[in-house]
């Protein structure tokens, strides 16, 4: 609402010039006899002032809009890096398999940047992610089923911030779902196939 008074104020101002012009020249209009093409002057002035005032306003109303539309593209970048950042710190940290002081300082400060332009889903589900890095440092290191729980959980984050990003409704298609988790479980078979083709090659070697 407070958006729109500046338009309003705009408008009314317009609307009182333009009253304010037609009684001024409309003695010029019935004034014919004693100005010649008084008429026709009083009606060429009147559109050139309407047409004056139209393409203000509609300026006006461009360019704010455009404010708005560069401000909402500035905020969604920021969004989407932190995003980006966050699933990539998590995967860094079940990468390296310990606990890494560094890494979980750097989580941290992502998480504060998360709180402050994540949607309530988001949050939620980062949160799950946490839970699932707390249970599997419980004993001081990731074994390969709790990564794949982080990754899972991941998973279901990325969804959210799909949804996020993208302002879909509060909760995704089913089938967009089961794809992002298919995905996921997929990415693990491939790292259990690398690990398998790794130990196999081992294996020969001895």
């Amino acid at each position: 609402m407070s958006n729109r008074l500046p338009d309003l104020a705009f408008a009314a101002a317009a609307a009182a010039l333009g009253i304010g012009i037609v009684f001024v020249f409309s003695s010029m209009y019935l004034a014919e006899d004693i100005l010649p093409f008084a008429q026709e002057m009083t009606l060429i002035f009147l559109g050139a002032v309407v047409t004056i005032i139209l393409t203000a306003a509609l300026l006006n109303r461009q360019t704010d809009l455009e404010l708005r539309k560069e401000g909402r593209v500035i905020i969604l970048q920021q969004q989407c890096d932190i995003y980006m950042a966050c699933i990539e710190k998590v995967a860094e940290i079940v990468e390296t398999a310990r606990h890494d002081a560094k890494l979980i300082d750097e989580l941290r400060v992502l998480s504060h940047k998360l709180a402050v332009v994540a949607s309530a889903g988001v949050v939620s589900s980062f949160e799950q992610v946490l839970e699932s890095l707390q249970s599997g440092f419980a004993d001081g290191t990731l074994s390969d089923g709790d990564g794949e729980g982080v990754m899972n959980a991941v998973a279901d984050l990325t969804i959210a911030m799909r949804s996020d990003v993208l302002h879909a409704a509060a909760f995704p298609s089913q089938n967009t779902e089961r794809a992002v988790r298919l995905n996921s479980r997929r990415m693990e078979k491939l790292d259990d196939l690398e690990r398998h083709l790794l130990v196999s090659t081992d294996t020969r070697e001895n």
